[in-house]
């Protein structure tokens, strides 16, 4: 298993971390995502990973549901569960170097799955949030997306996806400043 791999794999285990945390009454709490509450956000993971299985097994791009609550299921925790092990059997069969066809054109699983990482990263901190549970995101993934959108946060905004980046404490760790470049946490 490659690096990359690896990774991925290591960022869905800690959203499933944060998920076996989550209580019961706090899955309609609001969470950091715009009018979404703690289901919103699952239920967005869980459709992101569909969307993300159907890349990486050369079916192509998949449009995102309309509704995420939709994706969360009744047994939100259990759904989440389920995902997971669906991927993580999707991803240890996949041959990193297999090139497949994505919105961006042809692809490796490689580059997908080294793309597609902030989004259950930076998820997993709003489940947290949302939750009010604490939560430490895993290191070397902080550490790549930092890099790559330290110089482009802008364009991270741009999409409206993400908030606009917000200023870091000049001690901040590197979970605090990705963080604050996606326009999430006080910095």
């Amino acid at each position: 298993m490659n690096q990359t791999t690896a990774r991925y794999l290591r960022v869905l285990a800690g959203v499933s971390d944060v998920v076996s945390r989550i209580p019961d009454d706090r899955w309609n709490a609001p969470s950091p995502c715009t009018e979404w509450t703690t289901l919103h956000v699952l239920g967005h993971l869980v459709d992101g990973q569909h969307q993300i299985a159907a890349l990486i097994t050369g079916k192509g791009p998949r449009a995102p549901l309309k509704d995420p609550l939709a994706a969360a299921g009744s047994t939100p925790a259990s759904t989440w569960a389920a995902t997971t092990r669906h991927m993580d059997g999707l991803i240890a069969a996949a041959d990193p170097a297999s090139v497949v066809s994505s919105l961006h054109g042809d692809v490796t699983v490689e580059t997908v799955l080294g793309t597609a990482v902030i989004e259950p990263l930076i998820h997993a901190w709003d489940l947290a949030q949302a939750a009010d549970l604490a939560v430490s995101l895993d290191e070397e993934a902080v550490a790549t997306c930092l890099a790559v959108i330290a110089p482009t946060a802008e364009q991270f905004a741009a999409t409206g996806m993400y908030a606009p980046a917000r200023a870091a404490r000049m001690n901040a760790s590197p979970q605090q400043r990705l963080l604050a470049l996606l326009g999430r946490g006080t910095g």
